[in-house]
């Protein structure tokens, strides 16, 4: 692998709850890290920022992370759309396609991920809860069939493990903690293996994990 390149929002740029003992990063700066190990030379580039969109996230990283010339991509971030409304699925297929084709096109591996159910730690009124997680689904049936048609790897997040394990979680419900984020990492690491990626984490980390 030559260069990893990380596009998104505030899930992929890692902002979340500290944890007594940990350091906080994102599971993209772990997962960089123990892919590097086993990579040497590897570069790596996180672009993502925070509270962006689908349309955003194009429109400000997906030049840059092309002139990159990356062949690996992480590209997560839709769960905004959902969160900030008004939702569009046409509109965020149409954005997600540009990106995944986009990447595809000069050679690069993808890797994305369904949205947690944010609905299972927010409290919502009712009625918003059930437009939420709608929105929610909807995104996450785009997600699988996308991956699908562009082989990109998927990592199931929806209502998993992690989605339901309140110690991962930040006090606002929608980031995960330090914790969080090295346990993601974690449970990500294998899929990456089982698709022929190399990674190396270091033992000493993965003890820290809340899934060793």
């Amino acid at each position: 692998m030559r260069h990893f390149v990380a596009l998104g929002d505030s899930f992929t740029q890692g902002t979340g709850d500290p944890v007594e003992g940990l350091e906080l990063r994102s599971a993209h700066d772990w997962l960089a890290l123990w892919l590097k190990a086993a990579n040497p030379g590897m570069r790596y580039t996180n672009l993502a920022a925070y509270g962006l969109r689908s349309w955003e996230i194009r429109e400000q990283q997906m030049s840059r992370g092309l002139s990159l010339q990356p062949d690996f991509i992480s590209l997560i971030g839709p769960g905004n759309d959902a969160l900030r409304g008004p939702f569009s699925a046409e509109r965020l297929r149409a954005e997600l396609t540009l990106m995944f084709g986009a990447f595809r096109s000069i050679g690069a591996q993808i890797f994305t991920a369904t949205t947690p159910d944010f609905t299972l730690r927010l409290d919502l009124p009712e009625g918003v809860a059930r437009r939420l997680r709608r929105n929610l689904e909807a995104t996450n049936a785009l997600l699988r069939d996308l991956a699908a048609q562009y082989e990109a790897i998927l990592y199931e997040f929806w209502q998993g493990p992690l989605d339901r394990d309140p110690a991962i979680w930040s006090e606002d419900g929608v980031h995960p903690n330090a914790r969080g984020y090295l346990a993601i990492a974690q449970d990500v690491a294998p899929l990456l293996r089982q698709q022929g990626l190399e990674l190396s984490p270091p033992a000493d980390v993965l003890k820290q994990g809340v899934y060793p």
